[in-house]
Formats: structure tokens, C-alpha cells, sequence
């Protein structure tokens, strides 16, 4: 067999789940929860937060601003909202019209459907995360000395802590609008404890010990060490890591494809 044969049989099995990528990526144009949730939301927040004059007063006993302070929390809230709004009711609307059961017929995998779903999602996730860092670094300059590996290794722990939330909710819930009130119950304590309606640092030292403990709060701490130019601590990394593991656990046991 020649290279190009070679590379041909090879690309082959691939192509199939690049459609499926493009089919999944259509379905979420038209129907936009995770676009405007995961993306408009924290972009409108971002403008209203950066055009707020106190957000740019610093916090006492730090070097940073409150509108600094607020960058990883709404890097943090992108996830949240993807994670529970973007990925699961997808997923469960395909289960509940019976597309999964009926694309197990054919020679492509269930589990390819769901991890289309996933890259669409990611895909979404990293346009957030690129509109945020450049929204705030260019239009309002905010100065961010990024510890790359630190910085990497959060985001990718977050990410896997809120996607692996939406697979347990799509796992467990019968029917979209049971997965829907799920991801509502999540919601909004998640944003407390990301600091969304107050920053974590201002809370009082109980909540805030409450919030590291939650994937979120562990999240933010973790990209706010990264994005100050330090490694994060090992305890945020692990708190994400623990809940990444204990929701895929539960996602991977109760899943059902039809």
C-alpha cells in the first residue's frame, strides 16, 4: 500500500465525525443557548463591569482592581453556563427524540454524537475565553502576566470539572425540561461561589473556605494565581480534579443512550 493510500485509509474513519462536528455546530447556531449564555453573557458583563468606575478602584491590602479581580470569575461563569446549559440539553433533546438510538444503527458510535457535542461546546468555550483575554487586556487594559503552564493546566481542569457536571445532568435527567431545572439548581449557587455576584475575597472567611471547595471557587483561585503570574497551589488543582472524577463516574455508570 502506498503513503497516500495509507493516509487516505486513515482520514477516512475521521471524516465521518467531522460532519457529525459540523451538524452538531448548526443545530447550536440554531438553537443558541451555549452561544448566548456561555458567550454574550460574560461579554455583556464584561462591558458593564469595565465601564463601572468603581471596578476600577483597587482592593484593599491587594495591588488589583475589582474589574481584575473579575476576569478569571468571568472566564469561570463562561464554563458554568456552557457546562450546564450548552451541554447537557443538547444531549438529552437527542436522547428523548431517539437521534441516539437511531445513530446506534448505523457504523457511527453514540459516544462520537456526544463527543461532537463536547467539541462544540470546548469550541465555544475557547471563543469566550479569546473575547474576555482580549476584551480586557486590549479595550480595557487590564495588565495580566500569564504563568502559562499554570494558566493551561487551570483552564483545562475547569473545563473538565463543568463539562463532566453537563454529561452527569445529561446522564440522570429523563427529559429536557427536567435537565433544565438540574442545570437552574446548579446554576445559581455556582455563580455565588465563582464570585460572581460578590468576589470571594470580600466574603466572610467561612464562605470563602465553602467556596475553594466547590469546583468553581477552586477554579477561579486557581486562574487567578495564573493569571498574576504564579503556579496555582496544588489544593485547587486536586479540588478540580476530585469533582472531574467523581462526576464522570456517576455520568459514565448512569448513561443512557435511548
Amino acid at each position: 500500500m502506498s503513503n497516500q493510500e495509507s493516509k487516505r485509509t486513515e482520514q477516512k474513519p475521521f471524516r465521518p465525525f467531522l460532519e457529525l462536528v459540523k451538524v452538531e455546530g448548526k443545530l447550536a447556531l440554531r438553537e443558541p443557548t451555549g452561544i448566548a449564555f456561555g458567550v454574550g453573557l460574560p461579554v455583556i458583563l464584561l462591558i458593564i463591569f469595565g465601564s463601572v468606575p468603581a471596578f476600577g478602584k483597587t482592593l484593599p491590602g491587594t495591588t488589583f482592581t475589582l474589574f481584575d479581580v473579575y476576569i478569571p470569575i468571568l472566564m469561570v461563569t463562561v464554563l458554568i453556563m456552557i457546562g450546564l446549559l450548552g451541554l447537557p440539553i443538547p444531549v438529552v433533546r437527542d436522547r428523548e427524540i431517539g437521534w441516539l438510538r437511531r445513530i446506534s444503527t448505523t457504523p457511527m458510535a453514540p459516544s462520537r454524537l456526544l463527543a461532537a457535542q463536547v467539541t462544540i461546546n470546548l469550541i465555544l468555550a475557547a471563543v469566550g475565553f479569546v473575547i474576555l483575554g482580549a476584551g480586557s487586556i486590549l479595550i480595557f487594559g487590564v495588565k495580566i502576566m500569564f504563568e502559562i503552564p499554570g494558566f493551561v493546566l487551570s483552564i483545562v481542569l475547569a473545563t473538565a470539572a463543568m463539562f463532566s457536571l453537563g454529561l452527569l445532568i445529561a446522564a440522570i435527567a429523563p427529559s429536557q425540561g427536567a435537565a433544565g431545572g438540574m442545570a437552574t439548581a446548579f446554576l445559581y449557587p455556582l455563580l455565588f461561589f465563582a464570585g460572581v455576584y460578590v468576589p470571594t475575597q470580600v466574603l466572610p472567611s467561612s464562605l470563602q473556605k465553602i467556596s475553594s471547595l466547590t469546583p468553581v471557587g477552586a477554579a477561579v483561585k486557581a486562574l487567578n494565581s495564573s493569571m498574576s503570574g504564579s503556579f496555582p497551589s496544588l489544593v485547587p488543582l486536586l479540588v478540580m480534579a476530585a469533582y472531574t472524577a467523581f462526576f464522570s463516574f456517576i455520568a459514565v455508570r448512569y448513561f443512557r443512550w435511548e
